[in-house]
């Protein structure tokens, strides 16, 4: 119990003076300006398929809310009219030098919890580009696996005839989507601590995916039983919500690199516990 509270106070403590809130609305606006050109790679990338863009995005739309997804679909139906490979220079460009800002404005954020900052300098400017370009063919990669996993278990279900194994894929999907994002939140952590470093990320990572659940459900909950956020915000209502649903989504992550620091501090290390048995 004694522990517990302590890194309850530490965790607080890191939330208050690392301006995690600050860091976040930053973070959430390069998001933002990413993810367009996010989708306009993606959609070139699985072949200007508009059907299974639909597909990717009405499996999205159970953790955003309508207005957001509708914004997104009506882009998606822009870029397929216009997708040319201008745009997808374009938004090369875009994704470069946005994405880019993101990783940097992460990795000062968690270099400041952890005392110092992994990259600096020309490397820092390196490593954000290549891990910009890194994390979408993650998100590449990712998509596929999806689709790849509905077509195996349909597969499986060709061979039995008695048994509806594509019935498990509707909270099987869940499962494994859960678990994409575990293994990005736990390369964001490992990537950014520094060499000298021995701590754990997983800690932070478990609890950044479990929050990241928790937290897209209850905000389309919310969103659905509320009506009236369009009255205040307009025709922006869509763009507001999914900027406040990426600033949630951010403070969730700084939380869960907070979290791992706080172990660190607050926690003996395992030599010391194994010296006083």
């Amino acid at each position: 119990m004694g522990n517990f509270v302590r890194i309850l106070r530490a965790l607080v403590d890191q939330y208050t003076k690392r301006r995690i809130p600050k860091a976040s609305a930053a973070l959430s606006y390069y998001l933002t300006m990413t993810l367009f050109p996010v989708i306009i790679c993606l959609y070139v990338l699985l072949g200007d398929n508009y059907d299974r863009s639909m597909q990717i995005l009405d499996f999205v739309e159970q953790f955003l809310s309508a207005d957001t997804t509708m914004l997104i679909r009506r882009f998606i139906i822009h870029v397929a009219a216009s997708s040319s490979t201008a745009l997808l220079i374009a938004a090369l460009m875009v994704l470069v030098t946005s994405a880019s800002a993101a990783v940097r404005t992460l990795q000062s954020t968690i270099g400041e919890m952890q005392g110092g900052q992994r990259f600096q300098g020309l490397t820092d400017l390196l490593f954000s580009v290549i891990f910009s370009l890194a994390f979408l063919a993650a998100m590449y990669f990712a998509i596929l696996v999806m689709f790849t996993g509905r077509d195996f278990l349909e597969w499986i279900n060709g061979y039995l005839p008695f048994v509806d194994v594509r019935s498990s894929w509707r909270w099987l999907r869940f499962l494994l989507l859960g678990g994409i994002e575990l293994v990005i939140f736990w390369s964001v952590y490992e990537v950014s601590k520094r060499r000298c470093d021995n701590y754990s990320t997983l800690p932070g990572a478990i609890l950044s995916t479990l929050a990241m659940v928790a937290m897209s459900s209850l905000f389309s909950i919310f969103i659905a039983v509320s009506a009236r956020y369009p009255l205040v915000y307009g025709s922006l209502a869509s763009l507001v919500l999914l900027m406040f649903w990426l600033y949630l989504s951010c403070q969730i992550i700084f939380l869960g690199a907070a979290l791992n620091v706080v172990l660190r501090d607050v926690l003996p290390p395992k030599s010391e516990n194994m010296e006083e048995t």
